[in-house]
């Protein structure tokens, strides 16, 4: 996706496929259960709604370069699950994250 000339698409099925199965069951950590849900919303998005596929692959290359930047940081990653999942997706906040 960053620098790959594979489509966006494609890519980002290979990355819900890697967050799905690398990242650990839980350990108190937000990126084991976002990181999918993130990536298979935006890869259902494409399939769901294929005349909006631009859209939600464009923002497939952001939420990837986005990552980059705030992997390993807990509190960046919580800000960036917080944009992606709430902000950009619709995903409603639940009771406990208000």
């Amino acid at each position: 996706m960053l620098g790959n000339e594979a489509p966006a698409y494609d890519m980002g099925l290979e990355i819900l496929g890697l967050a799905s199965v690398v990242f650990p069951a839980d350990e108190g950590d937000e990126a084991s259960s976002a990181l999918p849900l993130l990536w298979g919303e935006l890869t259902d998005w494409v399939e769901l709604h294929p005349a909006e596929a631009g859209q939600a692959e464009a923002y497939m290359v952001d939420a990837a370069r986005e990552w980059l930047l705030v992997e390993g940081d807990r509190a960046a990653e919580r800000r960036y699950f917080d944009r992606w999942l709430h902000d950009v997706l619709g995903f409603e906040h639940r009771p406990d994250e208000l």
